[in-house]
């Protein structure tokens, strides 16, 4: 049984990534748990479904919010992890990576989603009265960050980019919602006063 390569036990894979990245990132490489990746996806919606959902709509509100909130993170992940292989392929000094490089990506996506349990918290604490009400927002706050510092930690581990550059590739996708929302808005405008 020797040389046999046995799969890592996802809760180890978890603790690793949390512990000690270098060990999380072999045994993500070797094998990438997807398994993992949607317990992650899973966790963020029902958090996020949780915390928007709180004391309004009832259970088929929150399992639809849950279902779609999975579904655009699973979607998104996937796309964003094929857009960054292909640049990072495109380089010029781009090496060869591992075939299991965009899934390990996408790993690195659901394990970032983990960050989302925040959001549960941030769901209750809303429930406080006032003086504490405020602090469910510093907790989406947080959570929006280590989610997005997760990320770039991902790209950076598997695609071996600088520090700056993981950043601006796992901002990139709300940085482009953002500036096609603006343009929308502003061509809406341009229309709505010119004619």
């Amino acid at each position: 049984m020797d040389g046999v390569l046995r799969p890592m036990p996802l809760s180890e894979i978890f603790y690793d990534y949390l512990e000690s990245p270098i060990d999380a990132e072999k045994a993500i490489r070797e094998r990438p748990p997807m398994a993992l990746a949607f317990c992650g996806f899973l966790a963020a919606a029902t958090a996020l479904s949780l915390w928007e959902n709180l004391g309004a709509g009832g259970f088929f509100s929150f399992t639809f919010r849950a279902a779609s909130i999975f579904l655009w993170s699973l979607l998104s992940a996937f796309l964003w992890a094929a857009v960054i292989h292909l640049y990072a392929s495109m380089r010029p000094q781009s090496g060869a990576f591992a075939p299991t490089a965009a899934k390990s990506l996408v790993v690195y996506f659901g394990l970032s989603n983990f960050a989302w349990a925040l959001a549960a918290v941030a769901a209750f604490v809303s429930l406080i009265s006032n003086p504490l009400h405020y602090l469910s927002f510093l907790l989406i706050a947080i959570a929006i960050f280590l989610n997005l510092a997760l990320k770039a930690r991902g790209i950076k581990s598997v695609y071996q980019f600088s520090g700056p550059k993981s950043w601006l590739l796992a901002l990139a996708p709300y940085v482009l919602i953002v500036f096609f929302g603006v343009c929308f808005i502003i061509l809406g405008l341009l229309g709505f006063f010119l004619r």
